[in-house]
């Protein structure tokens, strides 16, 4: 395991670019329990991926189904560096895992979530001032993740934009690009962690391979005044095992606050 050291130099790239690849974030060890995990998770139905039509892409709320999943809320390497970005009082505000078989990627073009800051058209930002961060999304890779795969891919920038992506963005391939950057792909062996402000234009590449599934746990974090999203959502009641668990510092990544502004 490689910890994020959340030094200037690295922000400062963050901000620039708008994600982050970091190879070997995870070690060997810690891949091949969550990915033995994993597969046992997609191999159960599930109600809510049932609703949403997803059962053979997505699961949510994997902290439910064992600690080593848990183990990732508050894991060493990447829980600094979501609170040197979004403040000690940051949360999880979702854990889900993806199995991307062929042809079943999500490769349209997006922002997670709504445009947060949204830019008038012809008006740019002052590049003194950073794009406020307020989801970082993060992709752990339980697999090699090659061309054919489907990498996670970017528009380096386009967090910048204040909107959505456009036809007109589009270059002859059909993917678009901001200010004179184009497509980025986030390839990386296994263990690799990739993350990014939901604000950066990004797509799951398409997966072309020959049959090989792109295993894939997603932990996005956020600032406290962003809603967690544990589906059934307002009704939602955490397990009490995991909350037993929980140190405080993972107590808190799981939404457990002291007094704040409104409560």
């Amino acid at each position: 395991m490689s910890p994020i050291v959340p030094t200037p130099e690295l922000l400062a790239r963050f901000n620039r670019d708008g994600f982050l690849v970091l190879p070997n974030l995870l070690s060997p060890a810690e891949v091949a329990p969550l990915r033995a995990a994993l597969e046992r998770v997609f191999a159960q139905h599930s109600p809510e991926a049932e609703i949403y039509h997803m059962q053979e892409i997505w699961r949510p709320k994997l902290f439910e189904h064992g600690e080593v999943f848990e183990a990732l809320i508050d894991h060493p390497g990447i829980a600094g560096f979501a609170e040197a970005v979004l403040g000690d009082d940051c949360h999880m505000i979702a854990q889900t895992g993806l199995r991307t078989m062929p042809g079943k990627t999500i490769t349209f073009w997006h922002l997670d979530d709504t445009c947060r800051f949204p830019i008038p058209d012809g008006v740019k930002l002052d590049p003194r001032i950073p794009m406020p961060t307020y989801v970082i999304n993060m992709n752990y890779y339980l697999c090699d993740v090659d061309e054919e795969l489907g990498p996670t891919q970017f528009i380096p920038g386009s967090h910048r934009a204040g909107r959505a992506p456009r036809p007109e963005d589009n270059d002859a391939d059909g993917n678009p690009t901001w200010e004179g950057q184009g497509l980025v792909s986030s390839c990386g062996p296994a263990g690799t962690l990739v993350l990014w402000n939901d604000q950066t234009w990004h797509r799951g590449g398409p997966n072309v391979s020959q049959g090989r599934t792109r295993w894939v746990v997603q932990t996005p974090f956020a600032r406290r005044m962003i809603g967690q999203r544990y589906w059934p959502h307002v009704n939602y009641h955490m397990p009490e095992d995991v909350i037993a668990r929980a140190n405080p510092r993972r107590k808190r990544l799981l939404g457990f606050h002291g007094i704040g502004a409104y409560a």
